[in-house]
């Protein structure tokens, strides 16, 4: 939307760069950011766990993380892009794939892992950020989010999405937990639609309210987005964007 994703040359500063800072570029615009703050808000307040698809061990990588260390699940959530409407996309619990490269020549360890999915701890919107950055290489994305209301829940969680058989997840869900799935087509052609989906246990008006401030703060931004000059004024006005009703900030 902001003529300056395409005309300005980004810097090589990580804070002024939109791509860096936000995950915002030319191609996908200031949109996706706005459904991650969006996803943010209706899991505040519980404890985050997230399944980035395929791009497990590039997750980690950004992560500072040694890829050892990930919790290794064997299914992960899937909503199909290449399908036109919701319902036939929502296609569920999946087994895990992760991504072998073809070169160089990947290890035993990548490939005794290759049927494995992370679940990685999510403590900040830059921590979501890192997930969107971690797998916005293909023509497709896919970020799963598990909010749990009870934080004591979060090896059950791992040992659910590690078990034989395929999860359910209304069984998996209780009272207060929220689930967010991000699925974006990132490359015209590549499929139908990109979707949101937001599940819960219980009816909820938080989705409507915070649907609702987001849609407005993007409406304002909209009708400002060419008087925009400069990164530094481009970073404030995402920053706004983003932040309320709680301030989300960068980090």
């Amino acid at each position: 939307m902001w003529p300056g994703l395409w005309e300005q040359e980004y810097s090589d500063d990580a804070d002024l760069n939109p791509w860096c800072r936000y995950a915002i570029n030319n191609g996908d615009g200031e949109a996706l950011a706005v459904w991650r703050a969006l996803a943010w808000e209706l899991t505040a307040g519980r404890s985050r766990f997230a399944t980035p698809a395929y791009y497990r061990d590039e997750v980690a990588q950004l992560r500072g993380m040694n890829r050892e260390a990930v919790r290794l699940v064997r299914w992960e959530y899937e909503v199909d892009v290449e399908q036109p409407e919701w319902l036939s996309a929502d296609i569920g619990f999946v087994p895990a794939r992760a991504c072998v490269p073809l070169r160089p020549i990947p290890d035993p360890w990548q490939r005794e892992h290759a049927s494995f999915a992370g679940l990685f701890d999510v403590a900040s919107f830059r921590h979501l950020t890192d997930l969107a950055l971690a797998v916005a290489g293909d023509a497709t994305s896919e970020i799963t989010l598990f909010a749990l209301h009870d934080p004591g829940r979060a090896n059950l969680l791992a040992s659910t999405l590690d078990q034989a058989h395929r999860p359910d997840l209304t069984e998996m869900l209780q009272p207060g937990d929220i689930f967010v799935d991000l699925a974006v087509v990132h490359d015209l052609g590549a499929g139908a639609a990109s979707y949101l989906t937001i599940k819960t246990l219980e009816a909820t008006d938080e989705v409507n309210h915070a649907g609702e401030h987001f849609s407005q703060a993007f409406r304002r931004y909209a009708n400002q987005a060419n008087r925009i000059r400069t990164f530094n004024e481009f970073n404030t006005a995402i920053d706004h964007l983003l932040g309320p009703p709680r301030s989300i900030g960068t980090t």
